[in-house]
């Protein structure tokens, strides 16, 4: 993709949130101080605007992604909407995931992007889902949307393993000539880029100057889920099902884990608390900045294993057990109790 396209979506969506700023604090879409909430002062809730208006503004430019990603940008713009409501008037969880299931469920019925096939993870043979493919497509878009956005807990948290799923993705891509998804994962990414800009704690801006908000956190879920489904199914599909799990490794542990133990404790898994990967790395004493670069690290080696996978040619199903292995090693590990001062606190 030509440099200057790039640099435009760079530039349109640095734009956008500086113009969106006031637009935030006019309407109430702020993250207030207090409480659990150690910001110093109103932030914006606006990165998911920004970055959606700058990747929506460039891809309008190009008929080629436009026509391949039309229905997804449409729904995209609809998840962005239930996420700005719910950032604006926490709406119910049960009520929100209804909506990001109805997105999945078109995703699926209208666009064709289902999860029809597990490919070979049990030694025997593709595992075809037939009429599970809509049912279980939905399960798994829901559940990346919601384990992107718990994973929205630091500056640059959300947003920084976003961008290296994208561009582990874009490697693979790449590798196969899929130039469509390529250049629309490479716009997405330096839209992201942008907003990290504003977010990101840099060594001259000791604090975010926008947030994601659960707006932008669960669009980018929607859209990572929808591209990585994509990539594996139907005739287009470059690589195999596994890999989307490498892909994503970080977020779909700590998620997955969380499902697993605040039931066995007797608690809601859609309850925040400070039992996510990031919280116990900050009581371990880690600063935010070096928690946001060891979660980076670990999620760019982790998908690094399966991209390098994919290229030799690793059988799926050993991917898939060494991938279950580790996921029960992490599950272990995080079942160690949490510092009492710090159990029962809310995310």
């Amino acid at each position: 993709m030509m440099l200057i396209t790039l640099l435009s979506a760079f530039l349109l969506t640095a734009v956008a949130l500086v113009a969106l700023r006031p637009f935030a604090a006019k309407v109430g879409l702020l993250d207030i101080p207090g409480g659990r909430k150690t910001h110093a002062k109103p932030t914006p809730m606006i990165g998911g605007l920004g970055i959606y208006l700058g990747t929506l503004s460039i891809c309008m430019l190009s008929p080629v992604i436009m026509n391949d990603y039309k229905i997804l940008l449409a729904l995209s713009g609809f998840v962005l909407f239930v996420g700005v409501l719910d950032d604006l008037y926490d709406i119910r969880v049960s009520l929100r995931m209804a909506m990001h299931a109805t997105a999945a469920w078109v995703m699926a019925f209208t666009a064709k992007v289902q999860l029809a096939s597990l490919g070979d993870i049990a030694f025997s043979g593709p595992v075809e889902l037939g009429l599970l493919a809509i049912p279980v497509t939905i399960f798994a878009t829901v559940g990346v949307i919601n384990a992107v956005n718990m994973s929205d807990g630091l500056d640059g948290l959300s947003g920084g393993l976003s961008v290296i799923s994208l561009v582990l993705l874009s490697v693979a891509a790449l590798g196969a000539g899929q130039s469509a998804l390529l250049s629309f994962s490479q716009i997405l990414i330096v839209s992201l880029l942008a907003f990290l800009a504003f977010n990101f704690r840099l060594l001259w801006k000791k604090s975010a100057l926008v947030y994601l908000g659960d707006a932008g956190s669960t669009l980018l879920g929607f859209i990572i889920a929808w591209l990585l489904i994509a990539s594996t199914q139907g005739n287009k599909a470059f690589i195999a099902p596994v890999y989307a799990l490498w892909f994503l490794a970080v977020p779909l542990m700590d998620t997955v884990s969380l499902m697993i133990r605040r039931p066995l404790r007797g608690s809601s898994p859609f309850k925040p608390g400070r039992d996510h990967l990031h919280h116990r790395l900050l009581n371990m004493g880690f600063d935010t900045r070096q928690t946001v670069l060891i979660i980076h690290g670990t999620a760019l080696s982790l998908g690094g294993i399966g991209l390098a996978g994919h290229f030799a040619g690793v059988p799926e199903g050993m991917m898939f057990l060494l991938f279950i292995i580790l996921f029960a090693i992490y599950l272990v590990a995080s079942r160690q109790p949490l510092p009492e001062d710090t159990r029962g606190l809310i995310r």
